[in-house]
Formats: C-alpha cells, sequence, structure tokens
C-alpha cells in the first residue's frame, strides 16, 4: 500500500512539473510546392493573437502576439532571403544546433528584451521582445521546432 501511494505522489509531483501548463500543442500547416505539409509546435501560453499570413511567393508566418508585446512565429519561407528579424546577420555569429544543423541566432535589444531566430532550412523559429523572465518558455517553444 505504501508503494502504491508513493508512485501516485510521484506522479502528482511530475504532472505538475510538466510542460502542459506553459505550452500549448498545435500544429504548423504550410504548402511545400503543391503538398501541404503540418509539423507539430509548442506555443507559449498566454498570447492574445495569433495570426497566419500567405504571401506571393509562397511563404507562411503564423504569428502569435502577447500582451508585454512579445511575439512568437513560426515560418516556412519559399524565398528564404526574407528577413523575418532586424538584425545584421554579419554582426551576430550564430552556432549550430548540432542534432539538426540548424542555424540559431540569438541576441537582446536596446530595452534589454531577448530576441532569437533558429533557421532550419526553410522552416524558421524565433520570437522577439522577450523579457528574462519568460525567455526560457520561448526558447524551449523554438527548440521543440528545430
Amino acid at each position: 500500500m505504501k508503494r502504491i501511494t508513493g508512485i501516485f505522489l510521484l506522479g502528482a509531483a511530475l504532472a505538475s512539473c510538466s510542460l502542459a501548463g506553459k505550452f500549448r500543442k498545435s500544429e504548423f500547416t504550410y504548402t511545400e510546392g503543391t503538398i501541404e505539409q503540418s509539423i507539430p509546435i509548442l506555443i507559449p501560453k498566454g498570447y492574445t493573437s495569433e495570426k497566419t499570413e500567405v504571401d506571393s511567393s509562397g511563404n507562411t508566418i503564423l504569428t502569435y502576439r502577447y500582451k508585454d508585446n512579445s511575439i512568437f512565429y513560426i515560418a516556412h519561407l519559399a524565398d528564404t532571403s526574407v528577413q523575418l528579424q532586424p538584425f545584421i546577420e554579419s554582426q551576430n555569429i550564430p552556432r549550430v544546433a548540432l542534432q539538426t544543423g540548424a542555424w540559431v541566432f540569438k541576441g537582446i535589444d536596446r530595452e534589454d528584451l531577448f530576441w532569437r531566430e533558429i533557421r532550419n532550412q526553410t522552416i524558421w523559429t524565433g520570437y522577439r521582445f522577450v523579457p528574462s523572465e519568460t525567455e526560457a518558455r520561448f526558447d524551449s517553444a523554438t527548440n521543440y521546432v528545430a
């Protein structure tokens, strides 16, 4: 009986530490050529708006906005010359994500808010205007996609 109670308490403790409370699972759907594709994504909870844009080049950008002005996005870029973040690539040395080969850019803006962008071939994900208190949550969401 003690063993069952211990397992129950351990399960309850682990459940409270799960990602479910801070994220919402969803899918990002885009068109690659003529084929519709979907990939699983995690979105930091608390967003106030969600918007999908598809431009004439075939770029699909899904953006989430938060009440503190933070922005989380994921994009499929048919035209990878598009710039989603206003940073100068030559002044921001990317690191390479060893498991996927994606390029990871990260920095802090003039207001001490974090930004990050991960570029994995044609799928780019990132965030802007994120305060230090929620940076780890946004990092986890971008890492999930990469």
